[in-house]
């Protein structure tokens, strides 16, 4: 193992993007450019409950509270991570959802300007700080307000008032350039749209979970071969967007971190699959994973919400039947799955041209990034195998 490998701090571990950044940086882009990998996370977290390999260089952290104190983390970071002091780059994920905007605004950025002011006291060589935001930069809860016109690119102004100071990542941007001026590392941000992705427990936002909930429950009621309607609209159905599966994110940070040269700091990328899709594309391809037929939609469908809560007494018996992990699919987020098939129904596909110059090339077939994912599902028993 190289001697001069970096050691990444990952803040976020229980999480898609985090969890993800966990596997990649084992392998991607060599097995010997991280030579420590720490993750971080508030929430009991065990090594084996990730379903990672069991790779030395792997540490998981639990119980890292980043809503305390500045000095109250520094405590934290210092007593239960080894080589703290040795932190190349770090990968920020944390995210805490609250019920209103402004809460959201305050609760996030206090957690990013702890994380950073902690790591920066206690790793004097840190390099890089990558900071995670999303769609919401272009606007897209407000689509009517503020007129989304895509392909979306990273010099699109910021969204005018009243509705910009309900985007907290704009202010976790303006902290990470005010607290980087006088400091020896550099930052830079990576903006997904909708994450299709996996995490070993449950996740607030996670629409290929319910997804997959969803369609299992399909295949259970009508069996192999049955169609199922798209639950949305029919100009939803044919809209374009840019999912973006969790390994290609996780790729592209990493990309970002180690080539500062053709990332500087402050600089900003969109982060996508590849190819520009729409659910009439994707659609039938998700269903197919579970033997059924992808449809366009039809009248008189009842919500996903709806659909699962009519027939929870039949996916107990399967979950019984398959040995399936307890709790998840009464405690999903239906409405965060609603929000991203159905109200998201209009056009909001991203322009990669950035990432691509700066010399990022991964890509991948959005389905297979969503099949991916099921059998991640399939392996942490969070669903039947429909491939056996």
């Amino acid at each position: 193992m190289s001697a001069t490998g970096k050691h990444a701090l990952i803040f976020g571990v229980s999480g898609i993007s985090g969890w993800s950044l966990m596997n990649q940086t084992l392998t991607y882009p060599t097995s010997t450019t991280f030579r420590k990998i720490t993750g971080l996370c508030n929430r009991p977290l065990s090594k084996e409950d990730t379903l990672l390999s069991d790779d030395s260089r792997l540490n998981i952290v639990s119980g890292i509270d980043l809503t305390g104190s500045m000095e109250e983390v520094i405590g934290q970071l210092k007593s239960k991570v080894q080589g703290v002091d040795t932190v190349d780059i770090v990968f920020f994920c944390a995210y805490i959802q609250t019920s209103d905007f402004q809460s959201l605004r305050k609760v996030n950025i206090d957690l990013l300007r702890t994380a950073i002011l902690a790591i920066s006291a206690v790793a004097p060589n840190l390099e890089a700080v990558i900071l995670q935001t999303g769609g919401k930069g272009y606007g897209l809860e407000f689509p009517k307000e503020t007129k989304v016109q895509p392909p979306l690119h990273e010099q699109i102004p910021r969204i005018p008032e009243p509705w910009r100071s309900n985007v907290f990542y704009y202010d976790q941007y303006d902290l990470l350039m005010e607290l980087s001026e006088d400091s020896s590392w550099t930052f830079s941000e990576i903006r997904p749209d909708g994450i299709v992705g996996f995490a070993p427990g449950w996740n607030a936002m996670n629409m290929a979970y319910g997804i997959a909930f969803y369609l299992t429950l399909h295949r259970e009621i009508y069996g192999a071969g049955a169609t199922v309607a798209f639950p949305g609209k029919p100009h939803g159905y044919r809209s374009t967007h840019s999912d973006t599966f969790q390994d290609i994110l996780s790729k592209m940070e990493i990309f970002a971190s180690l080539n500062r040269d053709k990332c500087p700091n402050g600089s900003s990328f969109n982060c996508a699959d590849g190819e520009t899709v729409s659910w009439e594309q994707v659609w039938p391809g998700l269903c197919s994973y579970f033997g059924l037929v992808g449809t366009e939609p039809s009248d008189g469908q009842v919500s996903m919400e709806e659909f699962a809560r009519q027939h929870s007494a039949t996916w107990n018996r399967l979950a019984e039947r398959h040995g399936l992990k307890k709790g998840l699919f009464d405690s999903h987020n239906w409405g965060h799955t609603h929000f991203m098939l159905v109200d998201f129904d209009f056009d909001r596909e991203y322009s990669l041209e950035k990432a691509r110059a700066a010399g990022f090339t991964e890509s991948i077939n959005t389905v297979h990034g969503y099949a991916t994912v099921f059998d991640r599902m399939v392996q942490a028993n969070m669903i039947p195998s429909f491939h056996s």
